[in-house]
């Protein structure tokens, strides 16, 4: 019989699980759904459209600088059930909208609620909830945004062309409000407040094992914080932006409503497994083989969503499950990477900085797909362009590890991280 103590942080796993569905899955992967609708609907140009989801990113990059500190202010608990709330309040914002000031007012309340609700305070609360198998834990937790591709696409779809955008957009930020109350009751900020403690797998055999420490490697110079940094904002544009452009992406090359909806959830059906398979890798390989695989993945969907102007179902199916796949390198892999290469002492500060230049990177070439797609007519130069800085990322964080020599495959059984 399973106990208490065994099970609880599974439930806040679940909780963290349900906040992330919301966060990145309704407040990023979802717009792409959207998107083409707003556009047709109120006449926007696709440069237009694309300030929607730089304004979104420069609002992310604002709340993650606040996001730790409201999280040691408020609690975690607290501070996620607010930017439910926001997200809800957002939606609502978003189907009330006739103009682009207005879009743009809604997109800075979705960049707050990703932030407050996303990978910072989903780190902080597993890192303290897990001692053993947090790698796994993060990506499961994680791997839920995955479901709002999967399971929401064809609804929303259906519900904007029968009922309307604006009627979509509310019955969303209703369904938000249940979750929000869900992930108000499943997550607690420390086990400890419960009298449980972290998760050991050997937790009956060993109940004192002193945690397992990740001292910083010595090699982690400034001039390789500086390319990590430049690595973790050069992941921004391709993945941040290429997910919400996936849709508008299918559409300008050709392809009916319910193929891209269905695209668009497939991107979701490759992500779950993608984050779980990630996290299991890097607990038993450790960081530096399964950030290897993952970085090729990666490449490897760039290059087929390049080949979209061919019209091929088939190969744009290979694209979309290659792509979700390897978006474990935007989020999941970043808690690999800081403890990896600045050790326990540093993974705090370095989960900071790594979200906050990721979300700058989205900020900085936000407009630049729609720019592009209003002169080319195509979405495919600026996924060309994205495969271009996945590579040269890629090196940075291949690099990195030659040169600390962390990450490697420990030595027995899956290792703590972070």
């Amino acid at each position: 019989m399973c106990s208490r103590q065994s099970v609880r942080p599974w439930l806040v796993c679940l909780g963290g699980a349900v906040m992330f569905f919301v966060a990145i899955g309704l407040g990023s992967n979802l717009y792409s759904v959207y998107q083409p609708y707003i556009i047709v609907q109120n006449g926007f140009t696709n440069t237009q459209a694309a300030w929607i989801v730089t304004t979104r990113s420069l609002f992310i990059v604002l709340g993650m600088f606040t996001a730790g500190w409201l999280c040691a202010r408020l609690g975690i608990r607290s501070t996620v059930t607010a930017a439910m709330l926001l997200m809800a309040l957002s939606r609502f914002q978003f189907g009330a909208a006739r103009t682009l000031p207005a879009y743009l007012a809604a997109a800075a309340v979705t960049g707050l609620a990703y932030s407050w609700g996303g990978m910072i305070p989903l780190s902080l609360l597993i890192n303290r909830w897990f001692q053993d198998r947090n790698t796994f834990a993060l990506g499961l937790a994680s791997a839920s945004s995955g479901l709002a591709t999967i399971l929401l696409p064809a609804p929303i779809t259906w519900l904007i062309q029968s009922w309307g955008l604006r009627e979509a957009f509310w019955a969303e930020s209703a369904f938000v409000l249940v979750l929000a109350r869900v992930v108000h009751l499943l997550v607690r900020d420390d086990p400890a407040r419960l009298g449980l403690e972290p998760y050991r797998i050997t937790e009956d055999r060993e109940p004192d094992r002193t945690p397992v420490l990740h001292p910083a490697p010595a090699g982690m110079t400034p001039l390789y914080w500086g390319l990590f940094l430049a690595a973790v904002f050069l992941i921004g544009a391709p993945t941040g932006i290429g997910i919400s452009n996936i849709g508008v992406l299918f559409v300008t090359e050709g392809f009916d409503a319910a193929t891209v909806a269905l695209l668009v959830s497939c991107v979701g059906l490759a992500m779950i497994p993608g984050k779980m398979i990630y996290g299991e890798l890097a607990d038993r390989l450790g960081g530096r083989l399964s950030s290897l695989l993952l970085c090729g993945v990666s490449l490897l969907s760039y290059a087929l969503l390049c080949l979209s102007g061919s019209g091929s179902k088939p190969a744009a199916l290979a694209a979309v499950l290659a792509f979700g796949l390897g978006l474990p390198i935007s989020n999941v892999s970043f808690s690999v990477w800081c403890q990896d290469f600045l050790g326990d002492s540093g993974f705090a500060k370095g989960l900071k900085w790594s979200q906050t230049l990721y979300a700058l990177g989205i900020v900085a070439l936000a407009p630049l797909p729609g720019w592009l797609a209003d002169r080319t007519g195509s979405y495919i130069p600026s996924y060309v362009l994205f495969f271009m800085m996945m590579a040269a990322a890629s090196v940075f964080i291949l690099l990195t590890y030659r040169r600390t020599g962390s990450g490697r495959r420990p030595v027995s059984g899956p290792a703590p991280r972070g």
